[in-house]
């Protein structure tokens, strides 16, 4: 039976754990679906642990990595800590090898996005310190998400990490040595725990067979690490050489970061090349051996000759079976009596089942849902963008979407999207990962029309007005977490606005009032007005700041304005019948405009203002937009039922595919690869691969 959890609803509980419960739960205030996480009630008494769940929680939930499970919110409810993460819809790593080991090829491509992410988090200086196959999720197409880095730690931590007000945080099966000691802990942590789920991948089993806390504390002191090539046929030795060192009991034996570790494991995959003469093939395993330390960390032995960071002293090489049980015995109960006296013994520590630490759907659910986080742009790629194509390609089928979409625009980081819907009164988000919907946002103040993001990403303006011309405004979202932050009234008609390059204004073409308005973007309110040609619809703004192209529908032109004096009217520019949408080619040189009524695309030099070029297009072209490479525009004919294809060097259309009926709007990902566009009548998104 579900309950009521602050403004969450508490549908299903997806498993349990050391480090708490976490539930399908309901964001009642988003209308969304999430994994809520609740820790453990014993920690809620302790200001320190508290202190830093909040503290280190928050640089968790600004990882924009795509193998990162985002946090949405966390944060204390009638005393109880809780993480609200994304969730997924997928199995998780351990539920998979639980049907066997994978093969080498899977494993290495699986934990390779593991190791992006890990790296990221190493990057904003935290370590994840529960690397498990639990908190590594798996969807049907093989997308790797990393959960539960809400309980990270940040790099240099040097309070035991064993254990935190008798919570455990980690699972034994996978932790490092110097998590047993009080040494300060890295990112090589996580390195040593993804070697141990690299090898339990291979093997199908656990790195050490210990099924009691002495006998996993001693493996991981003192045990060679596995060999999978020894236990399951098929897996290239080469791979025992990278888990050894991924393994390796001294930090600073290991693989440097994540990353290097698959690199490793990659090349191990490769088909060994002919052994030159005179030399050898023999891998290289990096000795485990630990040098006396010159600082005691660690618990030391009775004797004082030990601590337990290190290994124990040298004895004449034998044979495993020849080891002499007695003394092993000995050594296990001498660490087992150092660790009582640390007051650590006590501990009851989580197998990995897969259970709490996974914010997965149970098996057989088809729901997510995903944050619009995403307030970090995407990375600048390096060299010139793809080329793209005369005749693009549909991909897959429509996707399904609120009714009456209007107008989409992609986010800055190029993850997600935002649809207005008028008639539903929402704005839709969907996930360019999945392409799906995974959230809808109530806009309360009335029909959302157009919508833009800030340079960031970390806001979305909303524009807002209903067909009696009761209500105009701008609605300000917090991307991060879907909350309306403001609603600002604004002039008659808000359509299709821009946000300055440096993010401090909002310019809003008012279509009743044949002007420009400009907000300040952090307090909301006006702060100039621009007047132009009756009707703007749209309005484009150079990357400097300093210009803009204002496409006055019902007046015939292009308005060109003078940003940096007053947004004086430099020229209006003919741009044929009721020319609806504009659009700055990626180099800034040239400006499209396209005209809703005599079905024309123009271009305009941007430095000159003179027309450049006419061609024809579909029927109402009513939006454009620009592949990254500057060779191709296309346009949403919205009566035509097509989207034209156009060379921008000869205006000629190269193609004319039907995404659907009444298509009204495209957007072209920052990458070049996808363009979507929405259809109004269908109540869908079509998505096309613009390049080879």
């Amino acid at each position: 039976m579900s309950r009521d959890f602050g403004p969450y609803v508490l549908e299903e509980l997806i498993g349990t754990g050391g480090m708490g419960e976490v539930w399908r739960a309901r964001d009642t205030r988003r209308q969304r679906l999430v994994a809520l996480k609740l820790l453990p009630e014993n920690l809620n008494g302790d200001p320190e642990f508290a202190s830093r769940f909040r503290r280190e929680s928050h640089v968790a939930a600004r990882l924009r990595e795509p193998h990162v499970v985002p946090i949405h919110d966390y944060g204390e409810i009638d005393g109880r800590l809780f993480i609200d993460m994304r969730l997924v819809d997928g199995r998780d790593l351990g539920d998979l090898l639980r049907e066997g080991p994978l093969p080498p090829a899977r494993t290495v491509a699986l934990l390779s996005q593991v190791a992006d992410a890990l790296e990221a988090a190493h990057a904003d200086h935290l370590v994840h310190r529960d690397v498990k196959p639990s908190n590594v999720l798996v969807t049907p197409t093989d997308f790797v998400y990393v959960v539960d880095f809400g309980i990270a730690r940040s790099i240099g931590s040097t309070r035991t990490s064993l254990t935190i007000t008798g919570a455990t945080v980690g699972t034994l099966d996978y932790m490092a040595p110097e998590r047993f000691t009080d040494q300060p802990i890295d990112g090589r942590v996580d390195v040593y725990s993804l070697a141990c789920v690299l090898a339990q991948c291979l093997t199908g089993r656990r790195p050490f067979r210990g099924e009691d806390l002495p006998a996993l504390l001693y493996a991981h002191l003192y045990a060679d690490p596995p060999r999978p090539s020894e236990l399951v046929p098929g897996v290239p030795p080469a791979l025992d050489a990278v888990i050894a060192r991924g393994m390796a009991k001294r930090p600073e034996d290991r693989h440097p970061t994540p990353r290097a570790l698959i690199e490793a494991a990659r090349r191990a995959l490769e088909p060994p090349a002919a052994p030159r003469s005179g030399t050898s093939s023999t891998a290289t395993v990096p000795a485990s051996t630990v040098p006396a330390a010159t600082a005691v960390l660690g618990v030391r032995s009775g004797d004082g000759t030990h601590s337990s960071v290190q290994q124990l002293p040298a004895v004449p090489s034998r044979t495993p079976a020849a080891r002499r049980p007695g003394r092993r015995a000995a050594l296990v109960a001498a660490l087992v009596l150092a660790l009582v006296a640390a007051g650590l013994a006590v501990l009851l520590w989580p197998r990995d089942d897969g259970g709490a630490d996974a914010a997965g759907t149970p098996s057989g659910s088809p729901e997510s849902t995903l944050a619009p986080e995403g307030t970090a742009p995407a990375p600048t790629p390096s060299g010139p963008p793809p080329a793209s194509l005369a005749v693009p390609t549909r991909l897959g089928d429509p996707i399904r979407v609120p009714p009456t979409p209007g107008y989409l625009a992609i986010a800055p980081n190029d993850r997600y999207a935002y649809v207005t819907h008028r008639d539903a009164g929402v704005v839709s988000v969907l996930d360019l990962t999945s392409l799906s919907v995974s959230a809808e946002i109530p806009i309360e103040a009335g029909p959302p029309r157009f919508v833009t993001f800030s340079p960031d990403g970390s806001r979305a303006y909303v524009t807002v007005y209903d067909d009696a011309d009761t209500v105009h405004a701008v609605v300000v979202v917090d991307t991060a977490t879907t909350e309306v932050l403001q609603t600002a009234p604004v002039g008659l008609r808000p359509y299709a606005p821009e946000v300055s390059p440096d993010g401090t204004r909002l310019y809003v073409p008012l279509h009743e009032e044949a002007r420009v308005q400009v907000l300040d973007t952090a307090s909301g309110e006006e702060v100039d007005s621009y007047p132009v040609a009756p009707n703007p619809h749209w309005i484009a703004v150079s990357p400097d700041g300093r210009r803009a192209w204002a496409a006055n529908h019902e007046s015939g032109v292009l308005s060109v304005l003078a940003l940096d004096d007053g947004g004086r009217v430099l020229q209006e520019i003919p741009a044929g019948v009721a020319p609806h949408s504009v659009a700055l080619s990626p180099d800034g040189s040239r400006v499209a405009v396209v005209s809703f009524g005599s079905h024309e695309i123009r271009l305009v030099d941007a430095a000159t203002d003179t027309l450049l070029d006419t061609g024809p297009v579909g029927r109402s072209p009513q939006d454009v937009a620009w592949a990254p490479d500057g060779r191709h525009l296309y346009t949403t004919d919205v009566d035509g039922n097509t989207m034209s294809v156009v060379d921008a060097a000869t205006l000629d259309v190269t193609a004319s595919p039907t995404p659907g009926t009444s298509p009204t709007s495209v957007a072209v990902s920052a990458d070049g690869q996808r363009a979507y566009v929405t259809n109004l009548d269908d109540a869908t998104v079509v998505v096309y691969r613009l390049t080879a």
